[in-house]
């Protein structure tokens, strides 16, 4: 759309600005003088996928231009941004991990060459299926769709922010039209349910049109994406990803707020919980970016260290790497003297000394055995004789044994075992015995694939999928009953990992899923 562009009083360019019922280009102050009160009633169709299900994993491509980020304010609380970019790095990536699974590849229409195949299209056409009235993508929504979303919360002049949303656009005029069609598609007046201003590449769209125009004059002031504390985190939860989320200083206050709300004025047990005003005072904010590997998925976090990882020690991607290789299910944390301080409440009734049993390093095995009955008589009656788990620790060999003989009829089935430097504590058996032996389980690929720099990690969880897809087919297979759709995508995915450490004043985390 050719339009000749409106000035700002500085001779600037101004970009394209249309608001909630304008109908074409505004100036500055007609805009400042419409307010509409409303309900954002109708994002769910306009988010094309930043809710629901199957279709949001598959917008999960390489966010290498502009993101969302630069519509919203610089003081926006917290922020979600998705890119589609048909170009990108991960493009490959991404279409062939999802067409592995075949429940996702069948719903996104993802079958054929991935080179061929027109992702935005097949995942609008799979969300505006849900929509309560035809909407046509080639005709209401391709015109002006763009290749980037975003959500944030942002300060409204009320208690808590206000959740914003933010969609490339390019053609002004079609998206105006195209919002307005989606939000009064099932009859409904589409300005009382929500407000929106389209300017430049973006359309913001909010619960009034007031919020919507503060929201852009804010940005136009300073952008998320400028932001200091944004480029910081951002910049270190590591390489561009194709989802980035996004946590500002002040948004642990928020929360605290939000949750004070819901629980009628006051937190339960606040009196007691005055480390909450520390925690809210001390964060300084965090990032995350999820993106796509080669037949893998992961999310890589990072924020501040502080008082909840200053318990961490270290030691645990060591002990969990000594493990059997065909462990099941692996989760260690080193831990420092004194980690339990300010868990009394929680640890009081016990019947042991937890920090004295754990020492500075623990981890919990769990055998590929498993059997489902097994599991019931343990949650259900504390029998844990044929559960293949053990608990290793770097405390000592009395510790443990004292904390079996205060334990009482829990600990009937348990041993307590020293094996070199380390004591087990587990029911007496083969794969205790195995846990004795030892073996290499961090140099498998399927263990390396989910947790790859397991040297130095301070925590570590692994679970073989395998192994739960194994379990959940056999149960499916005896009962006759079960989701064989579910099962077909759970057979295809290898294994979850994730590890954590502390690196200076930067806490990191990643979170990795693998295929078969």
């Amino acid at each position: 759309m050719d339009q000749t562009p409106q000035q700002r009083p500085d001779d600037a360019p101004q970009p394209e600005l249309l608001e909630s019922g304008g109908g074409g280009p505004i100036t500055p102050e007609a805009r400042a003088g419409r307010r509409r009160a409303g309900v954002v009633a109708g994002l769910g169709v306009l988010g094309l996928g930043l809710v629901g299900g199957a279709a949001f994993g598959a917008y999960w491509y390489l966010a290498d231009g502009a993101q969302a980020a630069e519509a919203f304010p610089a003081d926006s609380v917290g922020y979600v941004g998705l890119t589609l970019d048909p170009s990108g790095q991960q493009k490959l990536a991404a279409l062939e991990t999802l067409q592995e699974l075949p429940t996702l590849a069948e719903e996104l229409d993802l079958e054929g060459p991935v080179d061929e195949i027109d992702v935005k299209r097949s995942i609008a056409e799979a969300v505006l299926a849900d929509a309560p009235c035809d909407i046509d993508y080639a005709g209401d929504v391709e015109p002006w769709l763009g290749e980037r979303f975003g959500v944030a919360a942002v300060p409204a002049g009320e208690a808590l922010p206000s959740m914003v949303f933010a969609v490339e656009v390019t053609d002004a005029e079609a998206a105006d039209a195209g919002l307005r069609a989606l939000l009064s598609c099932d009859g409904g007046d589409a300005e009382s349910l929500a407000g929106w201003v389209v300017e430049g590449d973006w359309m913001v769209v909010a619960e009034t049109p007031e919020i919507a125009e503060d929201v852009v004059d804010a940005a136009a002031e300073g952008s998320l994406a400028d932001d200091d504390d944004f480029q910081r985190w951002t910049g270190e939860a590591g390489d561009e990803g194709v989802l980035t989320a996004y946590a500002a200083p002040e948004a642990l206050g928020v929360l605290a707020d939000l949750g004070s709300e819901f629980f009628g004025g006051e937190l339960p047990g606040a009196d007691e919980l005055v480390e909450l005003d520390d925690a809210v005072e001390d964060f300084e904010g965090m990032a995350a970016v999820l993106r796509f590997g080669e037949g893998s998925v992961e999310v890589e976090a990072a924020g501040a260290a502080g008082d909840q990882t200053d318990v961490l020690g270290g030691g645990a991607g060591e002990l969990v790497s000594g493990l059997p290789d065909d462990t099941a299910l692996a989760a260690a944390a080193g831990l420092v003297e004194g980690w339990t301080e300010g868990l009394e409440e929680e640890t009081a009734s016990l019947p042991f000394d937890v920090e004295a049993l754990l020492g500075d390093v623990a981890a919990l095995a769990v055998g590929p055995d498993l059997d489902p009955d097994a599991l019931l008589g343990a949650f259900f009656a504390g029998d844990l004789s044929r559960v293949p788990v053990a608990l290793v620790t770097g405390g000592e060999l009395g510790d443990a044994e004292q904390a079996l003989a205060e334990a009482g009829p829990l600990a009937a089935s348990l041993e307590a075992r020293q094996a070199g430097d380390r004591v087990l504590v587990g029911p007496t058996g083969a794969w205790l015995d195995a846990v004795e032996a030892g073996g290499t389980l961090g140099d498998t690929d399927l263990f390396s694939a989910v947790v790859p720099d397991v040297d130095g990690a301070q925590s570590v969880f692994f679970l073989d999928l395998g192994v739960v897809a194994d379990l959940v087919g056999d149960e499916v297979a005896a009962s006759g009953t079960g989701d064989d759709d579910v099962l077909a995508d759970l057979q295809q995915l290898g294994a979850v990992g994730a590890s954590a450490r502390v690196d200076g004043d930067v806490a990191r985390a990643v979170l990795r899923l693998t295929l078969r």
